[in-house]
């Protein structure tokens, strides 16, 4: 938790390694930056009092070319006057960009999306909602291809969160997308998005960066513990990024693509840290293996 001054931020596409063009990969995050400053646009009560929240769309994608989602915004629900959710009222965050379609599969390896922002009062936040609009799509073999909806598809959207935010602090909320599990091919060889997501704060957790070479190559990377499973693929130079993890022990395996070995070995991640590793060097299998 961090305390900060807060600069507004303009909406689109923000990467930390500075990349224009962005690939596709294998599960998405949806990542809340809460941030807590004396920014206050049109309010009625000190700053002080008052938390800016800003939301970012982060992802680790799937084996799709492309994947398109139109984005409609967030909302989350804060405890009402009387610290419950029986008096509390939802907060929308629209999501206000020249294009509500959103190429959520390039948002990978630390790359961000800027959904919206708005400001609360310190308190509980319970819930949380993510807006999805009625064109979704995926490209595969350069053909656009149309998603249909799971018919349960509102209750996916919605997640429990437990969350006490105090003012002049920063918090990350993430909302984890995993694409694998979200884009379903059924027995007709139509597609159905069937959202997965995941919703957590990032404080007191763990991360895990690192690059894979050869960087053309795109391998599946895994980190698998005793109660879960995290993943993600490559970006274009090479690198990973694995967030939210909990402390524990995990196997770090990379599933090598045809013509390579995989490569796997154990590690351990502890609270509010980023564990860097070292290249890795993928082993080519020669004639003789």
């Amino acid at each position: 938790m961090e305390k900060i001054n807060v600069k507004p931020a303009q909406g689109g596409i923000h990467s930390n390694h500075g990349k224009s063009h962005l690939m596709i990969k294998n599960t998405i995050y949806l990542f809340l930056l809460v941030l807590f400053g004396a920014l206050c646009t049109g309010c009625t009560e000190p700053s002080e009092t008052r938390s800016l929240v800003n939301i970012l769309l982060i992802d680790a994608p799937g084996d799709f070319d492309e994947v398109w989602v139109e984005v409609e915004g967030v909302e989350i629900l804060p405890a009402g006057s009387r610290g419950s959710e029986d008096n509390a009222n939802w907060v929308s965050i629209p999501y206000q960009a020249a294009s509500n379609m959103v190429l959520v599969s390039a948002l990978i390896d630390e790359t961000q999306l800027l959904v919206g922002r708005t400001e609360l009062q310190s308190g509980n936040i319970s819930k949380i909602r993510f807006l999805l609009g009625e064109e979704v799509y995926l490209i595969k073999d350069e053909e656009r291809i149309d998603m249909s909806m799971t018919p349960d598809i509102e209750e996916l959207l919605e997640l429990d969160l437990d969350i006490t935010i105090e003012s002049g602090y920063s918090y990350d909320i993430i909302l984890d997308l995993d694409l694998i599990q979200s884009v379903v091919a059924d027995q007709n060889g139509d597609y159905v998005f069937v959202p997965h997501f995941r919703a957590f704060v990032s404080n007191g957790l763990s991360e895990i960066a690192g690059t894979i070479l050869p960087v053309d190559i795109a391998p599946h990377v895994f980190a698998i513990s005793a109660t879960d499973t995290f993943s993600t693929l490559t970006s274009d130079d090479g690198g990973f990024f694995l967030s939210g993890l909990p402390e524990d022990e995990y196997l770090f395996k990379i599933e090598a693509p045809s013509g390579y070995v995989d490569t796997t070995f154990n590690l351990m991640t502890y609270p509010d840290s980023t564990l860097s590793l070292e290249s890795i060097t993928l082993q080519e299998i020669t004639s003789s293996e």
